[in-house]
């Protein structure tokens, strides 16, 4: 054990208030009394405290009890009545700490067993005096050399603390002198010395913060004191030679657009108080009612709300300023109340609105293209019922102009009830036709041939995989295939050159295709060879629909910008899929074959399932 170690006392503090907890804590430490300070709310669990009940059963006895008189469950009168029942009653002293000073209750106090009885002071200063006072009274240790409480100055005497006091008719600032470096700085605009005094003092108590305080006496001053200090919070008297009622908070929120303004006032009325904090003020204080701790709470509430407000201005700057680079439209929908806010940005995405302002849902629904509506409400449902962690989809909007655009839409719930059904989402929208159009165009590259604007083979050899997959599902389905190419073409591109030939085959490619069902597939698989896909038909079927394209190249009419061109033909192949085929290879190999086999005739005809070549055609 340290044998330097000061000596320590128990002491109970009963009390409910927890402003004056931490006021009677610090008191204790500024006073220098180094007493060990337990803490219970009630009279009730103040007597399981003296009684070692759990959770006090390793609590050890006090020294002394500090009980308030006004607390729930049990106050303080009744505790004393209940102490004296039993033996601690005579061994433990109890000081009444109280704000009330009528007699009755320090009559009634002492009769039931009170040691004595304390009137909570307003300032920190008298308060330590107090207690150390108290500490001598009941033997209570103190530190050595423990400091001297400093007497607390007159509100209307001399100011050792100001160099300059402003008084009636001045207008200049002044500020405290103090030796514990810097504070807050706070603007005091209070034309009654008196009450300027006990603001200046009360702040002074404060065991936690310091402040800085400067004066001036009327409005007109604000503008000479903000040369010299630039103010954490404002306390602003609402009558003043220059300026009264609400009037006040206006104009100095003309000079104090971000700094928080508390209203010192004689009024106590709420509809007044109301129309202050309207005009910008951050509290409202009574004068008269003002103590050190309600005034360092209001002062220290003021400045971390006005901190909360900036940064929530500064985080909607931002998110204003990304909103507007992204070109993304903010919605805001109370589900609860079928309210959606939306912003000028979503208005001018959508069409259906100017500026930004609120309505129904509903007016998604006037702008959602039918076709995309139903799997837009999917994806938010599900959103709202806890499917998803976020809503995000895709849908085309018919704008009041008639223009079409794609947007992207993605939000989150962040509100729900207590049963988990949503009750508010928050979300952005984006125009993303631009993309969409790239999309496609990708698509289209990725899947067409760009001259003739067929398939390609890629796309060509998908579906066909398909066919087969389908073939297996069903039994009974069939499906056809067809091999083409032009006859002689290679003669065509040697005597005219590719350009022409180019536009040859071009022709070529539009006569088919529209020789062809809608569900039907025609792709160019290299040169001028062309494969069709004929889903869901017959052996029958198949060959007619060949013979009919063969008839329609037969009859193309020449071009002008392609003389002396007449005479295109084609030489087809033609099978059937087999569900006994290995793959898609089988079957083309059996159109190859039979491709050359309608070549070897002499071509310009249709040969169906071709097994062998039955000679080597030319090359072209």
């Amino acid at each position: 054990m340290n044998e330097t170690a000061e000596p320590v006392t128990d002491v109970l503090l009963v009390e409910d208030e927890p402003a004056d907890v931490h006021l009677t804590r610090m008191a204790f430490e500024e006073a220098g009394v180094t007493a060990r300070l337990h803490h219970v709310n009630d009279g009730r669990e103040a007597l399981r405290f003296l009684a070692g009940e759990p959770p006090y059963d390793e609590a050890p006895q006090p020294g002394l009890i500090l009980l308030d008189l006004n607390m729930p469950h049990m106050g303080g009168l009744e505790f004393l009545q209940r102490l004296r029942e039993t033996d601690q009653a005579d061994a433990i002293p109890v000081v009444v700490l109280s704000t009330s000073d009528l007699e009755r209750d320090i009559r009634a106090s002492r009769q039931n067993g009170a040691a004595d009885y304390m009137v909570k002071p307003l300032d920190m200063e008298q308060f330590c005096d107090r207690v150390q006072r108290l500490a001598k009274d009941w033997n209570l240790p103190l530190v050595e050399h423990a400091p001297s409480p400093t007497p607390a100055p007159s509100p209307t005497g001399h100011r050792d603390a100001s160099p300059e006091v402003p008084r009636k008719g001045g207008d200049h600032a002044t500020a405290p002198a103090d030796t514990r470096g810097e504070g807050v700085p706070v603007l005091l605009v209070e034309d009654d010395p008196g009450d300027a005094d006990l603001v200046r003092f009360g702040l002074r108590g404060s065991a936690r913060e310091h402040f800085e305080v400067t004066w001036v006496d009327r409005l007109s001053a604000v503008p000479q004191a903000l040369d010299k200090v630039s103010p954490a919070i404002v306390l602003l008297d609402l009558s003043l030679p220059d300026s009264t009622g609400v009037d006040t908070v206006r104009a100095a929120r003309e000079w104090f657009r971000d700094t928080p303004i508390i209203v010192l006032t004689g009024y106590d009325d709420e509809d007044f108080a109301l129309r202050t904090l309207e005009a910008g003020a951050a509290d409202y204080l009574v004068k008269g009612r003002i103590e050190t701790s309600a005034l360092v709470r209001a002062i220290r509430y003021a400045r971390s709300r006005a901190s909360l407000e900036g940064r929530v201005r500064e985080s909607e700057a931002r998110m204003a300023a990304a909103l507007e680079g992204a070109h993304l439209g903010l919605w805001d929908w109370r589900i609860d109340e079928d309210l959606m806010f939306f912003d000028r940005r979503w208005g001018e995405l959508t069409g259906l609105a100017e500026t930004e302002g609120t309505g129904s849902v509903a007016l998604w629904d006037g702008a959602v293209h039918p076709d995309d509506r139903e799997r837009r409400d999917t994806a938010l449902q599900r959103h709202l019922k806890g499917e998803t962690p976020r809503y995000s989809t895709e849908f085309r909007v018919r704008r009041p102009s008639g223009s079409e655009a794609w947007l992207q839409d993605a939000g989150q719930v962040i509100e729900r009830d207590r049963d988990q059904r949503a009750r508010r989402i928050v979300g952005v929208v984006q125009d993303i036709t631009e993309h969409k159009r790239m999309e496609q165009r990708l698509e289209t590259l990725a899947s067409t041939d760009p001259l003739t604007g067929l398939a390609n083979r890629r796309l060509f050899m998908d579906e066909l995989e398909r066919e087969y997959a389908r073939m297996r599902r069903e039994p009974g389905y069939a499906a056809g295939l067809l091999m083409l190419d032009i006859d002689h073409f290679k003669r065509f591109n040697d005597r005219y050159g590719h350009e022409i030939g180019d536009q040859v085959l071009v022709q070529f490619a539009d006569c088919i295709a529209s020789s062809l069902r809608a569900g039907d597939r025609a792709a160019r698989l290299g040169g001028e060879e062309v494969a069709i896909l004929l889903h869901g038909t017959s052996p029958e079927d198949t060959e007619h629909t060949a013979e009919r394209v063969r008839a329609r190249v037969e009859a193309m009419e020449p071009q002008p910008d392609r003389p002396n061109t007449t005479g295109v033909t084609t030489s087809i192949g033609v099978t059937i899929l087999r569900a006994d085929d290995r793959g898609a290879d089988d079957a083309l190999r059996r159109a190859d074959d039979a491709l050359y086999a309608a070549k070897s005739r002499g071509r310009n005809c249709v040969v169906m399932n071709g097994s062998t070549r039955e000679e080597e055609p030319p090359k072209d």
